[in-house]
């Protein structure tokens, strides 16, 4: 395993592909740096993700990036920029990882490949995330995040420190019950993430009102009509 560290400021990263590699990169802090077709941890096997620990990224920013299965620790995000990409994380697991500040359109799957692994591919990953978690007191901390927009797939509800006035948890057997196909919502977003929860096997799913996007307020709206029908989860 290699380690890499230091301060990089107003710096651009491009190119840069991590794959197989089992790197340690760490004790890093990245202010104002851009990166561009940049990739981590792109791997078909659990012993060959990287590792990336103790690193701060503060109003940094990003075009045609991804990251894949790493495993992820002790890491502020404070402020990022997308560009309107959408930032994809791939099978990655996190412990102690803060996203705060003003921060685009991000996605965080469980799926490893970009959701294209053969089914046994997908399982070993599933097994061992599922046995990281088991020695994780709490995952990521999306309170202070303000987001344009944040989807979260797989990743359980417990692991995660939210605001919850803009970030709810719907479990798999309220959403099986159904009543919330009878609800009027405003805008579609809610009902496809619940439809989303049902198609995948999780037990529940965190929704984000991002509070910087152009229908917040619909969103909310939405997200108190599944509070008074008593699907959201109570805080």
């Amino acid at each position: 395993m290699s380690a890499i560290r230091g301060l990089f400021e107003n710096q651009s990263f491009e190119g840069i592909h991590d794959s197989d590699s089992r790197a340690c990169f760490a004790d890093m802090e990245f202010r104002s740096c851009y990166f561009q077709g940049c990739t981590l941890s792109i791997t078909r096997s659990p012993s060959l993700r990287s590792t990336v620990r103790n690193i701060r990224f503060e109003k940094c920013s990003q075009r045609g990036c991804s990251i894949d299965a790493a495993v992820i620790e002790e890491v502020t995000v404070d402020g990022v920029t997308t560009h309107g990409q959408l930032l994809q994380t791939w099978g990655a697991v996190f412990k102690h990882v803060t996203l705060k500040g003003k921060i685009d359109r991000l996605m965080i799957s469980q799926a490893i490949r970009a959701g294209l692994a053969e089914p046994e591919e997908q399982a070993a990953f599933d097994n061992a995330n599922a046995e990281y978690y088991r020695g994780v007191d709490w995952a990521l901390d999306i309170s202070q995040g303000e987001f344009k927009e944040l989807e979260l797939r797989g990743l359980p509800a417990r692991l995660i420190r939210r605001d919850p006035e803009t970030q709810i948890v719907v479990t798999r057997e309220k959403a099986l019950q159904g009543e919330w196909r009878d609800l009027e919502f405003k805008e579609a977003l809610t009902p496809f993430a619940i439809g989303r929860l049902l198609e995948g096997g999780g037990s529940d799913r965190v929704m984000v009102a991002g509070k910087r996007h152009r229908k917040f307020r619909r969103y909310l709206d939405d997200f108190n009509l599944l509070r008074k029908a008593g699907i959201a989860e109570p805080d």
